[in-house]
């Protein structure tokens, strides 16, 4: 176990020790970079140092860090913040040897690659007694655990069709009047870009070159140091698992109707639990270096944890009863707006190589838009984009779950307050830097394409016109050679058959060829009649209908019409032949085009007849006497 200096708020006496520092100065806000690792005894912007650096295997082990902040020493004018490190579980053990003190308002544990840390402190704070308010944020309680131990102990998502199902879930808030405290949690699995050349030198390091990468989303296009095109990162998904615990002010009283899980001994059963005010961060990297994780160790966010309740700006002093109270609060929710922006901020970086990928992915295409070879690329990268929008909505979720969440502690609408702005331009960016540019890109493809085989068939086209030129020239010679050359009497003489044979074999044989290609023509022409033609006739209905409106509908003629001599009887009869098979489901408004020859004439002739029918009464059916469409008199039998 490694004891870290103690912070204080005031100077003491004694000079400081190995295990204790004074400091005196406010932390300043710095911004976030987590990608940068700190140097043994670094003490830039926040006046603290670590102990005891680590080595290359010292960075692959499993790490406990926990922040305690105590209450205000009213007689000394000292508050304290301790930070301790442990690399084994009874060293973890220790701290529950004793019972906690009431001094301790807070503690934070960050547990980095450490099984056996996540175990214990999930049964020191009944995480299994969580189980009942799951919430899951994706809406598919399918696709991952249906408890926060067992989403913590899986630590990768699962494999659907050989893809990872990424998720983000938040629980509801559950409360514990035996034990006093009520808690809530969330789980995310995020994004993190590796550099190839660092990937490669961890799995050297652990003995895993050639080992399926289960936890690999995708790989990215990057520059080297000399503007060349490599594949320069790799993205993989890691988890972040959190729980927070809060301690009610004032005693709870179970409801009389529930069941006491903790026996019939409940005080001394509940002593084995850590009841306090608690901050929980699991988290996990997929090359178990503890530089890699979403928060890195001994990084900013760990610094300024350590100095957390010395940034407090309110002044306390006016309700002296609630500063501690006030503190705690202050500081849970900076921790808990940390994680968050922490993520925000891998987002940023994922989003940033993304980028350089479809960049680099846009100078191609422009070079050469007609090469259809990048396309299974640009299909691959819109479902990568996809599957990062969905990631995306499933941590929002997260977010606003958590906030309504944590509101349930106190402070309502206090909680992570700036964040819903952060995602809106993480999301922004997808969309604009990604979803778009990439779509753009298939676009540029088949157009371009299209141009290239519209060129194509331009250029066929016109070969072919050229080759109908040389068969046209041709033809008469071809027909004089053929003809001339047929053994007949007229040109060979005695012995052969005579000319008039050729006649009779040809004509009936041509009459033959033009009957059957009409057939097939009318017979194909006839099953084309949908939906071209019964769009055409629908016009061509509509259009009757509106000029007369006795004779016609929409769907076609009425049925009831009796026509009044022999003539209008028989062009009756053939306008309801022809418009019998193309009245049903037609499309009105469809473009008025004719299909072939025959076709144009009958609906000429429908037009032409249908104002020269006359029309009868017909024993009371109910049409009444009728005009002549025509404009003529009316006609009544």
């Amino acid at each position: 176990m490694d004891f870290i200096e103690t912070a204080t708020s005031q100077p003491s006496s004694r000079p400081p020790t190995r295990a204790t520092v004074t400091t005196v100065d406010t932390v300043n806000e710095d911004s976030l970079n987590l990608n940068r690792r700190p140097t043994h005894g670094s003490t830039k912007g926040l006046g603290l140092k670590w102990h005891n650096g680590y080595d290359e295997e010292g960075e692959l082990r499993p790490r406990v860090l926990m922040v305690e902040y105590y209450r205000r020493d009213v007689a000394q004018q000292v508050r304290r913040v301790t930070a301790r490190e442990f690399k084994e579980l009874e060293e973890l053990r220790s701290v529950y040897r004793t019972e906690r003190s009431e001094d301790t308002i807070l503690r934070v544990f960050h547990v980095q690659n450490c099984s056996w840390g996540e175990h214990y402190l999930i049964r020191k704070h009944a995480f299994d007694g969580h189980a009942p308010g799951v919430h899951t944020s994706s809406g598919n309680s399918s696709t991952g655990p249906n408890d926060f131990g067992r989403w913590v102990k899986e630590r990768i998502p699962p494999r659907r069709l050989g893809k990872l199902m990424m998720s983000s879930r938040a629980w509801k808030t559950h409360s514990d009047p035996w034990r006093g405290v009520v808690k809530t949690a969330f789980g995310m699995d995020y994004m993190k870009a590796y550099s190839c050349g660092v990937d490669e030198e961890q799995k050297g390091r652990n003995g895993e070159v050639g080992a399926e990468d289960r936890d690999r989303v995708l790989g990215l296009q990057g520059f080297d140091d000399e503007d060349n095109t490599i594949h320069a990162y790799n993205i993989y998904s890691q988890r972040l698992s959190v729980y927070v615990q809060y301690r009610h002010r004032t005693p709870q009283t179970p409801d009389p109707d529930l069941t006491c899980p903790y026996g019939h001994n409940p005080p001394a059963f509940i002593k084995r639990y850590d009841n306090g005010n608690t901050i929980l961060i699991i988290d996990n990297s997929r090359n178990d270096c503890i530089y890699d994780t979403l928060i890195p160790a001994r990084g900013h966010l760990e610094s300024k944890w350590r100095r957390l309740p010395f940034t407090v700006t309110t002044p306390f002093d006016r309700i002296e009863a609630d500063t501690e109270a006030h503190i705690n609060m202050h500081c849970m929710k900076t921790i808990v707006r940390d994680v968050f922006k922490a993520v925000v901020n891998t987002w940023e970086k994922v989003l940033e190589v993304s980028w350089e990928h479809v960049s680099i992915l846009e100078d191609t295409i422009y070079e050469q838009p007609a090469d259809e070879s990048r396309a299974p690329e640009l299909w691959r990268n819109s479902a990568f984009w996809n599957r990062y929008e969905k990631l995306m909505f499933y941590h929002v979720d997260t977010m606003n779950d958590m906030r309504r969440y944590l509101g349930e502690f106190v402070d309502k609408g206090a909680w992570l307050e700036e964040l819903p702005a952060d995602f809106d331009k993480l999301g922004n960016l997808i969309q604009e830097d990604l979803v778009k540019p990439t779509a753009s890109l298939s676009e540029l493809m088949y157009r371009s394409v299209a141009i290239r085989d519209s060129r194509a068939s331009l250029q066929l086209g016109s070969s072919m016109w050229r080759l109908s030129w040389i068969t046209f020239i041709f033809l008469p010679a071809t027909f004089i050679v053929g003809f001339f050359g047929m053994n007949v009497k007229t040109f060979a003489g005695e012995g052969t058959p005579d000319i008039k044979w050729f006649f009779i074999a040809l004509l009936p044989f041509l009459a033959v060829v033009i009957i059957v290609w009409y057939a097939f023509k009318h017979l194909l022409a006839k099953n084309r009649r949908v939906p071209i033609q019964r769009g055409i006739y629908e016009a061509l209905y509509t259009s009757l209908e509106e000029q007369n409106p006795s004779l016609w509908t929409r769907q076609g003629p009425r049925e009831y019409i009796v026509p009044a001599d022999w003539a209008s009887r028989v062009k009756w009869r053939l306008i309801k032949h022809w418009a019998k098979d193309d009245s049903r489901a037609m499309k009105p408004g469809a473009v008025d085009e004719p299909i072939g020859g025959w076709e144009r004439i009958k609906r000429w002739l429908m037009k032409k007849w249908t104002r020269e029918i006359k029309i009868v009464k017909k024993y009371g059916v109910g049409i009444g006497t009728r005009r002549l469409l025509g404009g003529g008199e009316d006609l009544e039998l």
